[in-house]
């Protein structure tokens, strides 16, 4: 995706509110102290302005927040640190943005600078506006705001805004905007309006006319309520008094002009004193200081003589040289991270468990914030005990559609039609004492009458099938599958699945693991403690695609995904579903697309399945896919019959297992025919 147009290029010279329309307004908001975040959110949503000429329009506010791991270190060591960062960030207040058309989410990455992280995160964002809290001083020999502000501002990834004020912003209701008519006034006009009309305050905008040996005399307009009545100014060049009317065609309606002469600073801080805001261009004015003579801004006296809080803004760079000019020193091109470095970001960032999305009342206002429904599907397969599976359903209805309305529907999905009349018709009993359940609410499918059924699958081990299957009748736009071979139903199952999908929307599949033990807080222990993942499968799937190196149980039987990326991928029947679902999610839609979720330990379950057999379906996947990436016939020569060990006495046989199930692909589903999305009655396709 493409950057998104800076200020200067959205607003209209003769109008600042002439910006694009129909899109999202992204703000980036980094946060270094906890404390100051409420206030900048505020600020952001603010300074973003969320009415278009009596139009409201979406604003995404991005706080973000950047671990930092040393150049010596693998950034997968900032794994724990990405964790609490998210945590912290999650309890941010978000008082008086109750807003429909402001979006608020955060997101923690990892990265070896501070500055650098930042602005990656805006150009994936396609950030419009970057808003930076400034102490107002930085105790670093050479710089001007600090290593990190001063790398942004020196090439900075959009519009940016430092602002300067204590832990919450008072009450605004004068704002003084100091211009020049420079490269920022346009910038500065801009936000000050929009500040203005989001807090009912009045601008008076500061203009120098010519530096002169007075004092920081200011001439005032005879009546300071009406721009346009403009005033008698003193004899000045011609030069200056028509960017001083060009400036005053450019002015809010109620805004006040004011000519300053003389000396600039100090007529700054004497209009500060009446107002309770100052905004004011990055490098609008330079003036001489004792210790760096002819070099300091503005802003940097404004911080240290008045305590007014105080924005300083600075656009992105208007335009790039398609060649450079002589004698221009050319700074190197942006290093690409190396595969290691990716596949070790997205450990860091894209790692969760399920204790951070525990609050399901959060996760249900999400859903209703951005108009969603979930789909939860039961998959039939394997030894799924019916008795099991009646009280599993029962007990999801109860904690996921009645109690919190988190889920909107569950799908028991039975291919094979192994469950009779009398086990379907338990679903909805309800249990002793409890009503009969809406089959609106839990639906059974089986085979559809017009699908072919594929040869070869007598006893599917896998959940790819049923949730083939079921993607034709069910209704929502994420869909969570469960593991119904497990005797317990326990909502983190559930919740922990969609929390991501919910909470940060560039992702599209989220896929589950068990860790061991009930704690797993250990250092340096393996939270998979699976033999068979850690010697084969993980070894097997890093090495034929090494961007998923880091996926720590690929077989893992649970998942959610949007239903717009199901119903496009093919779906392999077999233990091994969720690998091939994961590699071509990884080629079609990138790493960064896809999240792993701690699920806590794993329940009892009463499906045991051979390891020779999942082994065999892991590795055919990974030869099928690769032999259509290189153009090989790896697939082709590989032989996936089963082959166990037999000792009878002293002597050592082969014995030939039945394949339980073939390995099947199916088609993407919106590709097959006679299907066509279903909704739910309340909403229109």
């Amino acid at each position: 995706m493409a950057y998104l147009n800076a200020f200067t290029q959205l607003f209209g010279k003769k109008n600042p509110k002439n910006r694009l329309q129909g899109r999202d307004y992204c703000v980036v908001v980094p946060i270094l102290n906890p404390n100051m975040a409420e206030g900048l959110v505020k600020l952001a949503a603010s300074l973003a302005g969320a009415q278009l000429e009596g139009v409201r329009r979406h604003i995404r506010i991005v706080v973000l927040g950047v671990v930092t791991v040393p150049e010596e270190t693998p950034l997968s060591q900032g794994a724990s640190l990405v964790r609490a960062y998210r945590t912290m960030l999650r309890y941010i207040p978000q008082n008086g943005l109750l807003d429909e058309n402001i979006e608020v989410h955060t997101e923690v990455r990892v990265a070896r600078e501070v500055w650098r992280g930042i602005a990656d995160q805006v150009k994936e964002e396609e950030g419009d506006l970057l808003l930076l809290h400034w102490k107002g001083t930085t105790q670093t020999p050479g710089k001007i705001y600090g290593d990190t502000i001063d790398a942004l501002m020196d090439d900075p990834p959009c519009d940016v805004v430092l602002a300067r004020f204590n832990n919450t912003l008072p009450a605004v209701k004068n704002i003084l905007l100091p211009v020049r008519g420079g490269s920022y006034s346009t910038l500065a006009l801009t936000l000050a309006s929009n500040l203005a009309e989001e807090w009912a305050a009045s601008i008076t905008v500061l203009h120098n006319l010519v530096s002169g040996p007075g004092s920081g005399d200011a001439i005032r307009p005879a009546q300071a309520s009406n721009y346009t009545q403009f005033y008698d100014a003193p004899e000045t060049e011609d030069e200056s008094l028509s960017t001083l009317q060009a400036l005053a065609l450019e002015l809010p309606s109620g805004a006040r002009l004011v000519a300053l002469t003389g000396n600039v600073i100090a007529g700054i801080v004497r209009e500060s004193q009446y107002h309770d805001l100052v905004v004011v261009g990055a490098s609008e004015i330079r003036e001489p200081s004792p210790t760096r003579p002819g070099s300091e801004k503005v802003a940097e006296r404004l911080a240290r003589e008045t305590n007014r809080p105080l924005l300083v803004v600075k656009t992105g760079k208007p335009f790039e040289l398609k060649r450079p000019l002589a004698g221009m020193v050319v700074a190197p091109a942006t290093r690409e991270p190396d595969l290691q470095e990716s596949v070790d970001r997205w450990f860091a960032e894209n790692t969760f468990r399920y204790r951070e999305f525990r609050s399901m009342s959060s996760l249900t206002l999400l859903k209703e914030r951005h108009h969603l429904r979930i789909t939860l599907i039961l998959p039939v397969y394997g030894n799924t005990h019916p008795v099991a599976l009646t009280e599993y359903v029962r007990r999801a209805r109860y904690a996921l559609i009645r109690d919190c309305a988190l889920v909107d529907e569950i799908l028991v999905c039975d291919p094979d039609m192994r469950l009779d009349r009398n086990e379907v018709e338990g679903f909805y009993s309800g249990g002793s004492g409890h009503e009969r359940l809406s089959e609106d609410e839990i639906i059974y499918v089986t085979t559809d009458p017009q699908t072919t059924r594929r040869p070869g699958i007598v006893n599917d081990l896998g959940p790819g099938e049923s949730i083939w299957l079921a993607l034709r009748k069910a209704r929502g736009d994420l869909i969570v599958w469960a593991d119904p071979t497990i005797d317990n139903f326990e909502a983190r199952l559930i919740y922990g699945l969609v929390g991501p999908l919910l909470t940060y929307p560039e992702f599209q599949l989220a896929g589950g693991f068990y860790s061991e033990t009930a704690d797993s807080n250990e250092q340096n222990s393996n939270p998979v403690n699976n033999a068979l993942v850690e010697l084969s499968l993980r070894p097997l799937l890093g090495g034929f695609f090494p961007k998923l190196a880091g996926v720590i149980d690929p077989i893992c039987p649970v998942g959610a995904a949007r239903r717009e990326l199901l119903e496009r991928m093919p779906l392999f029947s077999g233990p091994a579903f969720m690998t091939g679902l994961l590699i071509d999610t990884m080629v079609r839609n990138d790493l960064m697309s896809i999240a792993q979720v701690d699920i806590g330990p794993k329940p009892p379950s009463n499906l045991t399945i051979p390891p020779q057999l999942i082994t065999g379906d892991v590795l055919s996947i990974l030869l099928r896919r690769a032999e259509e990436r290189s153009q090989n016939n790896l697939w082709s020569s590989f032989n996936s019959t089963i082959k166990t060990i037999q000792k009878s006495g002293d002597v050592y046989s082969l014995k030939v297992e039945p394949t339980p199930s073939a390995l099947n692909e199916f088609p993407p589903v919106s590709f097959t025919s006679g299907y066509a999305r279903r909704v739910f009655e309340n909403e229109s396709e």
